[in-house]
């Protein structure tokens, strides 16, 4: 039964849905089974093509239905894979096609077909395509399976290389065919110093992702910046085609009429076997003096460069360490009370003179005035260093003077200067290691942000920001480009990243204090206490480990609790940040009304107000399921809100 009603319903399916024309129109071509015979047939749609011209690979399994109907699972049927061609389409599982009869018996044809285009002139042999099942040996449930396989003929393809004297004209153009080339500009003129889009439109008929970008000549006084390139692909009579947009910023530094230039597209057409040329018009841009009077925000500094703070990489490259350094106390403790009793007495090390002069990076050679030096300048006690020097002294003296008898005996402190010394050690090490600049830099964001590009150097400065998201300065010049671009709900939440990052920052506290169309319940949401979370993970490391250092000691145990105190007050409120900063929120970027479903022509339940916080439940596709501050929900796209938390 299940199988029937599976069955059924792929032969409910329209075909030509599933199926293109173009490959119906092949599968008519092929040549019927043997009655009975389960068959795999693999069929180019031509036998010779040019280079980037498109061609489909067909494969057809007929399979008879009496036969399937025993089986206990579906065939599976695995197309040619093949090399040095571009697949633009292809079908991953087989779809049914169609259901013919062939003498008594009722075939289903399924169907795998690919859409390629050849790279390069030569031939091309698809290797057989399989067809495997398996056919129980009787009808009891518990009866073995015959495993049966069905192997294809190899189809082969000539691919013809396009003539040298065709190829001299055509040069780095496409495969295609009518194909068009025009300009578009801004519905309105331009101003000077105001930067504006302008468009290069590419269509027709072939692999619009192979379609390369045209050469062009800018006229002078214009500044020109690419930007990325969209396509639109589409469909007719099988035949695969669209627009290919290349997008440019143009800035103006004086007022006039430029002449976008002509732009010559040749292209090889294999209808036609031509070389043909597409062109575009030459295209007036206008441009006006700039306005004068009109009030404009005096743009903020840009410093052009990520600024990760050294916490932020800290915690982010080495949390494993500082995680252990926080359980190295507990472990220590552990260990000490296992140990036997006897055993907790401090022992001098075997050879601490070695371990000492490593420690300093001083020579065996070095005199003790040396060592006592080096101890002062890592921060040894005056007294100690005096007396392990008395005692470097009376073991060069018995070293080198005539007199024998044993070494003197290494004082007591050795041991306690020894482990100040291992940890200092490590601990600039780590420094060392953790403080190295980022090569990541966002010098072409600010020249675009100082050329008056604001939304182009906001896009630049995005990029930065979600290769790097702990660059604090990076956040702070994306608000800037941001709300000097007009998008002031998107500046807000770029600093208020920038602020949890890097809370001291002069620069960023003076364009917030700046922009005063960021509403009160918006400022609330920066961190009141001018630390940042990974400075607050580090300082409650720093005092969980001081205070088992000092509250060890019966005299300072009650500076060791306060520490202690201290530590998960640090840890409590780093965690409440975390947890903030993780939330699904966003502020609405202007008033926007929320749809019932997230389709663009869907019925509104209601409207919000810019500036409006709103959680995000759920997501799709370019939409967002917004939670309004009332508890009323709807869908939004994603353009209308500025995300305070990364959207998955």
């Amino acid at each position: 039964m299940i199988t029937a009603a599976l069955l059924l319903s792929l032969v409910a399916q329209d075909p030509a849905q599933s199926l293109p024309a173009r490959a119906r129109a092949m599968l008519a071509t092929f040549p019927p089974p043997r009655e009975g015979a389960v068959m795999v047939t693999t069929r180019f749609s031509k036998d010779s093509v040019w280079i980037g011209e498109q061609v489909e690979l067909l494969t057809a399994a007929w399979f008879p239905e009496e036969l399937r109907s025993r089986l206990r699972r579906s065939p599976t049927l695995s197309a040619p894979s093949l090399s040095g061609l571009w697949s633009i389409q292809s079908a991953n599982l087989p779809v049914l096609a169609e259901t013919r009869r062939v003498g008594r018996q009722v075939y289903a044809i399924y169907v795998q077909y690919q859409t390629l285009f050849p790279l390069g002139a030569g031939r091309v042999d698809a290797p057989p395509a399989v067809l495997s099942y398996s056919v129980p040996t009787s009808s009891s449930f518990f009866a073995p399976e015959d495993r049966k396989s069905v192997l294809s003929r190899t189809a082969t393809l000539v691919v013809r290389p396009i003539s040298p004297v065709l190829a001299a004209a055509v040069g780095s153009g496409p495969t295609a065919s009518d194909m068009r080339i025009a300009w578009l500009g801004p519905a309105t003129a331009l101003r000077v110093g105001i930067p504006a889009t302008v468009e290069l439109l590419v269509s027709g008929t072939g692999n619009i992702a192979l379609w390369p970008a045209p050469e062009i000549e800018w006229p002078g006084g214009l500044r020109v910046y690419p930007e990325r390139t969209t396509e639109r692909p589409r469909v007719s009579g099988g035949r695969l085609g669209g627009e290919k947009h290349f997008r440019f910023t143009v800035v103006s530094d004086s007022a006039g009429v430029f002449a976008l230039p002509r732009v010559r597209y040749p292209y090889f057409d294999p209808a036609t076997v031509t070389a043909v040329l597409a062109q575009a018009s030459s295209f007036p841009l206008p441009v006006l003096p700039a306005l004068r009077g009109a009030p404009r925000p005096t743009p903020p500094i840009v410093t052009g460069v990520p600024g990760v703070p050294l916490a932020s990489q800290i915690v982010s490259r080495a949390w494993p360490l500082l995680l252990l350094c926080g359980l190295a106390p507990v472990a220590w403790l552990l260990w000490r009370r296992r140990r036997p009793r006897g055993q907790r007495a401090a022992s001098p090390v075997p050879d601490a003179e070695s371990e000492l002069r490593a420690l300093l990076h001083e020579p065996t050679d070095a005199g003790p005035e040396r060592v006592a030096a080096a101890l002062r300048h890592r921060g040894i006690p005056r007294s100690d260093a005096e007396q392990l020097h008395r005692w470097l002294v009376a073991v060069a003296r018995r070293r080198y003077g005539p007199s024998g008898g044993e070494s003197p005996a290494a004082p007591a402190i050795i041991t306690e200067v020894l482990r100040r010394l291992r940890r200092g050690g490590a601990i600039a090490g780590l420094l060392l290691v953790l403080t190295g600049h980022l090569s990541a830099q966002a010098n072409e964001a600010a020249e675009r942000f100082r050329a008056g590009d604001f939304a182009g150097a906001s896009e630049r400065f995005a990029a930065v920001v979600e290769r790097t998201p702990d660059a604090a300065a990076a956040w702070r010049d994306l608000g800037s480009a941001r709300w000097m671009s007009g998008d002031d709900a998107g500046a807000a939440t770029a600093w208020l990243h920038a602020f949890a990052l890097d809370p001291r920052d002069p620069l960023l506290r003076d364009v917030w204090r700046r922009n005063t169309a960021i509403p009160a319940e918006v400022r609330d949401l920066a961190p009141s206490i001018p630390v940042s979370g990974d400075e607050l993970w580090l300082g409650a490391l720093a005092c969980w480990l001081l205070a088992w250092g000092i509250g060890t000691t019966t005299r300072f145990r009650r500076v060791g609790v306060a520490l202690g105190v201290l530590a998960v007050a640090a840890v409590g409120i780093a965690g409440l940040r975390r947890y903030q900063a993780a939330r699904p929120r966003a502020l609405l970027r202007v008033g926007a009304g929320y749809l019932v479903s997230p389709v663009p022509n869907a019925p509104e339940l209601g409207s919000a107000p810019g500036w409006t916080l709103i959680d995000v439940a759920r997501q799709r596709a370019g939409w967002v399921l917004a939670v309004m501050p009332d508890g009323r929900r709807g869908w939004l796209p994603v353009s209308a809100i500025a995300p305070l938390a990364p959207l998955d």
